[in-house]
């Protein structure tokens, strides 16, 4: 039987696909729907774990790897760009799909968003209408929003924020964050099983650290330095460091975690890739977050677990009340670190309430996808003023 609806998901690292993952295997469940799932970028680069596996060996069936990834340097990613726009352009040629999912802010969408839009293919945006002053990813994403044509956000603030853009009410949903179901879903892995599956002892001090380069300041390896300076006058902590993603700078990021580890090695530990899983699950049990991901503004908060966000790159965006801010100087992430092990703020965090928490996201998604699908009457969109 032909599916009525052909959907389809591309993804490019590893954080990405951790947050789409609950709709990829619900429109590959969905019999009417037939999944395209389109993987490329880091998932297909050792460097930074050949997370193409993970997705195998979640049960997903991959419909293409297209390897685009050309390095991390301002060049090197205009041409990864380049290659987006030529080699995906050509997939969603022969693979005709009715609509595609993208997610987010990453550089490597706005050429698949371009190419949808020259071959007339509606696209589904996830997380639009959010702030991160500190990086490129602010431009990109409100730019993937001007091309899209069904937006999902994560709370009622960005849903408004898409309407300013001028995009029509009716195709701007709310549902809430992807990666807080994830959690609210999540079959916790115990505390035994990641110890010896990560080869690490998980103490009552570990923090989990996420540091990516600040694109839009020019002193990313000055501000992880203050950050391991701060860590390195704590040596109660353990700590569990993932590794940044594919910006540029990240080379010389991950030079100093390497280092850092080297001098610290029966406290630290340094991976290129968790999966999903193991990420929520050994943030679950760790003391706190620290860095400037986005994660540990949206989804640690549900976890009842502190975070610490550094310096500008999420600055602008909505966050529990749990999450401590502080600038990217030694110093003031001491006093960050020591304010978590309090008793005071350990018990508030207990009690946070997250505001990207809803009920079924990925089946919203899915479904006013379908809907749309069923009334779609051509790319025409007319420019929302709000009168």
């Amino acid at each position: 039987m032909t599916s009525k609806y052909k959907i389809c998901i591309v993804t490019a690292t590893r954080a990405e696909y951790g947050l789409l993952s609950s709709v990829i295997k619900r429109v590959h469940n969905d019999p009417e729907c037939e999944l395209q799932l389109v993987v490329t970028g880091t998932h297909l680069v050792p460097e930074f774990g050949l997370t193409f596996e993970e997705i195998e060996n979640d049960g997903v069936p991959i419909t293409r790897k297209i390897d685009i990834y050309q390095g991390n340097e301002e060049a090197q990613v205009l041409r990864t760009m380049a290659l987006a726009s030529s080699e995906i352009g050509q997939a969603l040629v022969e693979l005709n799909p009715d609509m595609v999912v993208l997610l987010g802010d990453r550089y490597e969408l706005l050429p698949i968003a371009g190419a949808c839009v020259i071959l007339n293919i509606p696209i589904a945006h996830i997380s639009g209408g959010e702030v991160s002053e500190g990086a490129i990813d602010e431009y990109i994403r409100h730019a993937v929003s001007k091309l899209s044509y069904l937006h999902f956000t994560s709370t009622e603030d960005y849903r408004n924020r898409v309407i300013q853009l001028g995009e029509a009410p009716e195709r701007v949903f709310n549902v809430g964050d992807l990666g807080i179901e994830n959690i609210q879903s999540l079959r916790r892995l115990s505390k035994e099983q990641l110890e010896e599956d990560l080869g690490i002892i998980i103490g009552p001090n570990m923090l989990q650290v996420t540091f990516h380069p600040t694109t839009l300041e020019a002193d990313s390896e000055q501000q992880f330095g203050q950050l391991l300076a701060a860590l390195q006058e704590r040596p109660d902590f353990q700590i569990v460091f993932t590794r940044p993603n594919a910006d540029s700078g990240s080379d010389r990021l991950n030079q100093m975690i390497d280092e850092f580890v080297a001098n610290n090695p029966h406290r630290s530990y340094a991976f290129a890739s968790l999966g999903y899983v193991r990420f929520l699950s050994l943030v679950s049990y760790c003391l706190a977050m620290v860095g400037n991901s986005s994660s540990g503004v949206v989804e640690v908060a549900s976890l009842k677990v502190g975070s610490i966000n550094i310096g500008n790159r999420q600055k602008g965006r909505i966050c529990a009340d749990s999450v401590i801010h502080c600038r990217p100087e030694k110093d003031d992430i001491i006093v960050s670190l020591d304010f978590i092990c309090s008793a005071e703020y350990r018990s508030n965090v207990l009690e946070v309430k997250n505001p990207y928490e809803s009920n079924g996201t990925s089946k919203q998604i899915v479904d006013y996808m379908k809907e749309s699908l069923d009334n779609y009457a051509g790319m025409q969109k007319s420019f929302y003023r709000g009168d």
